[in-house]
């Protein structure tokens, strides 16, 4: 303590002399400041006066020289031009000169004053002649001086001109700006010595004033400090003086500015600093000493938390790891050491922490991550026997003076072995699914065949009515198949929708005129209202949107049984590219309680149909209509009674959101393309080949085609035919395969701004999720996807050309060949029997095969034109046996025919080779279609 003490007198002692200095050292450089300014600003003022004086006794000088003034009072024209000469000297000099005086030996006067802007002239003759002046002098008189200047002709001073000038006026208006009053003042000095001129009441100076008066005698400047009587006492007075003349008299100009100003402000200043200083300095004592206090006992408790810190680590049930920016480990618990099997958490310490990345033993978690974890969390330890799968997760600390990262690892093998199999128990269950389905089809396939052909035979009324209700019935059973294998495709995250253009009021409508084939409408009425807002044609999954629409219509009508069901489609948002739709669905049925409608809609699967109540439905068509629609990334709402008839009915909204289908604004001219040649298309395709499939649509329609292979000069190539207006191109279709990228020109010509000077058709046998959406934001006009028949070709470009007067004939099936040569590959008979049964009504003769390595051998032996696949069969399977044909006859049509239509197997079976896929059951209007795109007689 005495330190301290000895220390802060130490400090005051210090502080008085450093004041002391301070100030002394400050006192003399204000005095330094006031010198140069008062120097300054009397130089500036002397300067002026020196150029007031010289200015004015020229100028008067030059209108003596003029010659004008010696005929003033002869001549009106001379007259008048020197009075103009006297108002410009009077005008110049007006804040030194108070007024002009002519007078001539013949008592002939005049005077010049100004007061208030207004000139006052007189001529006047006088009664007693005033004596002229034959040399120039200054007289003193009413503190103001009177300076004559004499005017010769022929030796002879004939005239005088008398200037009155006032000195109080004149040293007011040039010291006005530097005038501070108790600050700062001015005087003037004559001389003799006498003060003729000062701004400020002073009694008399006492020191100084004769070195003034010397210095200024012999025309010199400077500064002196010397004290003057005021009349608040004597004064130490900081003054600078310059020597000048006025009129032909020597004077002084003096600024003067007492040093007690400053002094005081000095002094006060330096007092309350130092004041302030010993506070400040008082107060960061007493604060130290305090935080000294406090910090002894802050590091005291440091102490205990660290000790509970380390303990904390030790007891904790969870493996702890702190590791540096180096991955070197601070500090590690025993559990962390078991983990990575050492003996003792010391021996961990100074290791360097290894970095896991999820590309090693976590390819599993990369694909079933769970919840909202990442694969980079989990670490996985391999062990002897099986391994360790731990959970990390890492905060930022600073450990022991340093930033590290400390690391909580759990075990959660257990928990990681229960989700693997839970998501096996979903795959599995899956699979189990999709073979059931695949199991149902197969006796189907026969059962709706058979319907199928029996349909279109001459019945009697009974007969027909029984296979119609036949044919109805298997259909509801194929539906609720299909619910099941999308279920099973929902749950297991494997549902892909389509991106495709439709037209979205025909779904709407399509969907509202199967809900009404189902009804009485004399009980029961079902109202569409589509907002015209919304425009007709959109991209989504149009499929996806008739099985939502189907299913929750199917709700409203198997509970409503009279009264009305509406439904209505609201456009609720839309931007530059997404749309978000509204649906409304709303009955006067019957009404359901939440616990049912969280049944009925999937927040839960009830398996007690008592549960259900009368007409209650809760399987899988609602369930999976709200999957869907989340999926579609909208939102799903219901609630009852619905509002329209008290306390009845439900109300369900639904929301999706899909993509507008704005096809680009082009600039091409399109009045005059009256046909087909009149078309110049430019095909642009890869290095890999040419596609001679599509390049024959393209000359079967008739279009001038050019072929180009894509380079970087590809573009210039384009803006230059553009130079040729009659032979330039309207029409540029790109290949997009998986050799070749033809999003890439694409977008070269829409960065280029060319786009919109083309029609731009893409054609793609490579195509994924999105293209359709990306191919608008580019700029092209048609996405089209292979294969394709040369009818939508064709359709697609009449829409660019509207007034082409082509036309395409109708597929119909007398153009088809009846020659055809048809092996089925089909290890069920039924299935056999239901195909062979409807190609004969087809009018077309086959063979049969029961697996595939013998329907190879019977390929080998004799060419055929179309092959039916079954793709699961036993020896030999439909993905190997269309391989081995098509190795020797690659003109050969084969065909899946299959009841698995998974996209997996639709894959699967075009690596194999096979064009077509046609699953089970299989209607006549399929073959039809089928036939039709592959087997006409031109």
């Amino acid at each position: 303590m005495k330190k301290v003490l000895l220390t802060v007198c130490s400090a005051f002692l210090i502080l008085i002399i450093f004041h002391i200095f301070f100030y002394k050292s400050l006192y003399q450089k204000q005095i330094t400041y006031v010198t140069e300014l008062l120097d300054r600003q009397v130089r500036i003022v002397g300067n002026s006066v020196d150029n007031a004086n010289n200015n004015f006794i020229s100028d008067l000088n030059e209108i003596v020289f003029s010659g004008d003034i010696a005929q003033f009072f002869s001549s009106s024209e001379h007259q008048r031009r020197s009075r103009e000469s006297l108002r410009l000297f009077y005008s110049k000099y007006g804040d030194f000169v108070s007024g002009i005086k002519l007078f001539d030996s013949n008592k002939n006067e005049f005077t010049l004053k100004k007061e208030a802007n207004e000139w006052l002239e007189q001529t006047f003759v006088l009664h007693v002649q005033e004596e002229l002046t034959t040399t120039e002098k200054l007289t003193y008189s009413n503190r103001k001086f009177e300076y004559f200047l004499p005017v010769y002709t022929n030796d002879a001073a004939i005239m005088n001109i008398v200037v009155s000038v006032d000195y109080q006026k004149y040293f007011n208006e040039i010291f006005s700006a530097f005038n501070l009053k108790d600050y700062q003042w001015q005087w003037v000095i004559g001389e003799e010595g006498n003060i003729i001129y000062t701004n400020n009441e002073f009694r008399k100076i006492l020191t100084g004033l004769e070195r003034i008066t010397g210095e200024i005698s012999e025309g010199y400047s400077g500064n002196l400090i010397h004290k003057a009587e005021t009349g608040s006492g004597i004064l130490q007075v900081v003054s600078s003086y310059y020597s000048t003349q006025l009129l032909q008299r020597d004077i002084g100009i003096v600024f003067s500015s007492p040093t007690n100003v400053f002094q005081k402000y000095i002094v006060r200043n330096s007092i309350l600093s130092g004041l302030g200083t010993i506070l400040i300095l008082s107060a960061v004592v007493f604060v130290f000493a305090r935080n000294l206090k406090l910090r002894g006992e802050e590091i005291r408790r440091l102490k205990e938390s660290e000790r509970m810190l380390f303990r904390l680590i030790e007891e904790m049930p969870a493996g702890v790891i702190i590791y540096n920016k180096s991955r070197e480990i601070l500090k590690a618990n025993k559990i962390a050491a078991g983990y990575y099997s050492y003996n003792d958490e010391a021996d961990m310490k100074g290791k360097i922490y290894p970095e896991y990345s999820p590309s090693d033993s976590s390819s599993y978690y990369s694909r079933y991550p769970g919840g909202n974890f990442s694969p980079e969390q989990f670490i996985i330890l391999k062990k002897e026997i099986g391994e360790t799968v731990l959970f990390r997760n890492s905060i930022p600390v600073s450990f022991m003076g340093e930033d590290a990262t400390l690391e909580m690892l759990v075990d959660v093998t257990m928990l990681e072995s229960a989700r693997k199999q839970e998501v096996q128990s979903n795959i599995a269950k899956s699979e189990f699914l999709a073979r059931m389905s695949y199991e149902i089809r197969t006796p189907m396939n026969g059962i709706i065949g058979m319907t199928d052909i029996l349909s279109r035979q001459v019945l009697p009324p009974e007969v027909k009515d029984i296979v119609n209700l036949l044919r109805r019935s298997t259909e509801v059973l194929l539906n609720i198949v299909n619910d099941i294998l999308d279920f099973s495709k929902m749950e297991a995250g494997k549902m892909i929708l389509d991106e495709v253009p439709f037209n979205l009021r025909e779904e709407i409508v399509y969907c509202y005129d199967l809900a009404r084939k189902t009804i009485d409408e004399k009980i029961l009425n079902i109202n569409l209202e589509v907002q015209e807002t919304i425009p007709d044609r959109v991209i989504g999954d149009p499929s996806r949107l008739r099985q939502i629409l189907s299913n929750l219509l199917n709700h409203s009508v198997s509970n409503t049984n009279e009264g009305v069901i509406n439904l209505i489609c609201r456009l609720k948002e839309k931007s530059s590219s997404k749309m978000v739709l509204e649906f409304e669905i709303s009955d006067t049925g019957k009404s359901f309680d939440k616990a049912s409608l969280k049944k009925i809609f999937g927040e839960y699967v009830t398996s007690d149909p008592r549960n259900l109540g009368e007409g209650g439905q809760a399987g899988f068509s609602t369930i999976l209509a709200r999957q869907l629609i989340e999926l579609m990334g909208g939102s799903f709402s219901v609630q009852s009674p619905s509002g329209i008839a008290g306390d009845k009915g439900t109300k369900i909204c639904f929301s999706i959101v899909i993509h507008a289908d704005e096809k680009p604004h082009k600039s091409l001219v399109v009045d005059k393309v009256r046909s087909f040649e009149d078309i110049k298309t430019l095909v642009i395709a890869g290095e890999q080949g040419r596609d001679e499939e599509i390049l024959n649509a393209l000359h079967k329609l008739g279009l001038s085609v050019n072929v180009t292979t894509f380079q970087k000069s590809t573009i210039s190539q384009i803006r230059t035919n553009l130079s040729f207006p009659d032979d330039r191109y309207r029409l540029i279709v790109i290949f997009d395969d998986k050799d070749f990228d033809g999003f890439e020109p694409a977008e070269l010509l829409l960065e280029n701004k060319l786009s919109d000077k083309f029609v731009i058709i893409m054609i793609s046998s490579n195509d994924l999720r999105g293209n359709y959406v990306k191919s608008i934001s580019l700029g092209i006009d048609h996405y089209i996807v292979k294969p394709f028949e040369i009818r939508e070709l064709f359709e697609t470009i009449q829409r660019s050309f509207p007034l082409v007067d082509r036309k395409i004939p109708e597929n119909n099936n007398d153009s088809l060949r009846n020659d055809l040569r048809i092996l089925i590959i089909e290890d069920n008979k039924m299935n056999q029997k239901v195909l062979g049964t409807i190609l004969k009504s087809l009018g077309y003769s086959f063979d049969f095969a029961d697996d595939g390595y013998s329907g190879y051998i019977q390929a080998r032996t004799r060419h055929y034109d179309i092959v039916f696949m079954d793709l699961l069969m036993p020896e030999m399977d439909g993905y190997e046996s269309a391989r081995r044909i098509l190795a020797f006859d690659s003109s050969v049509l084969i065909v899946a025919f299959t009841a698995d239509n998974l996209p997996e197997s639709r894959k699967k079976a075009e690596l194999s080779g096979i064009k077509e896929f046609i699953s089970k059951p299989v209607r006549i209007e399929d073959l039809k279609a089928l036939f039709a795109r592959h087997f006409k007689n031109n």
